[in-house]
């Protein structure tokens, strides 16, 4: 399998959806918006897209989720699934969950929140500092067993941190890595 080839593949999709839906140019119009996530380190496996939309105020955030998703209803093959609170996560702000359906099913999350992008830059940095061309290619590994199995959700963040800061390189290294840090991996129920 050659991971990198596929990254590029799924990267390219997601700038046809975004290029077809406009949606990065719709949420400008709100606020400051920054692409995160595996876009945004170019480390792409599934179909999925991550937004943070930064607001001036806290008594913006309602407001504003209101017009998104006025806004974003006139977008073809988009569907909402739903809001999220994030009050309980420690952030001041909530998370916009949609469906685009297309080949594939790609999940596009906003999060409005009042929330610099300090936190995003420092993780593209400590990615930009620390990948190289191998350990690119063993993060794209693990994401996409995951992925592909669709047992688990919520990995990357351990993915990333193993394969850049302890040179973890396939998945048995990476359950070796996960039990000795007491990291927990919250099940994904498989849709039949």
């Amino acid at each position: 399998m050659d991971y990198l080839k596929y990254s590029k593949k799924r990267k390219l999709e997601a700038d046809r959806i975004l290029k077809e839906t406009n949606l990065f140019n719709k949420l400008k119009k709100f606020g400051k918006v920054k692409q995160v996530g595996s876009y945004f380190l170019d480390l792409m496996v599934k179909p999925d897209l991550d937004f943070v939309l930064k607001l001036k105020k806290d008594s913006e955030i309602n407001k504003t989720i209101k017009l998104i998703k006025k806004e974003v209803r006139e977008i073809k093959n988009l569907s909402l699934k739903k809001t999220v609170d994030r009050i309980k996560l420690g952030l001041k702000g909530k998370s916009l969950h949609f469906y685009y359906s297309d080949k594939d099913i790609w999940g596009i999350d906003i999060l409005v929140t009042t929330k610099d992008f300090k936190a995003y830059n420092k993780i593209k940095n400590k990615v930009r500092d620390k990948i190289n061309p191998k350990k690119k290619i063993n993060i794209l590994k693990l994401k996409y067993s995951f992925y592909k199995n669709k047992r688990l959700k919520n990995t990357s963040y351990s993915i990333y941190k193993s394969v850049l800061d302890e040179n973890v390189s396939n998945l048995k290294e990476f359950y070796n890595y996960l039990k000795n840090k007491k990291i927990s991996l919250k099940p994904h129920k498989v849709k039949t």
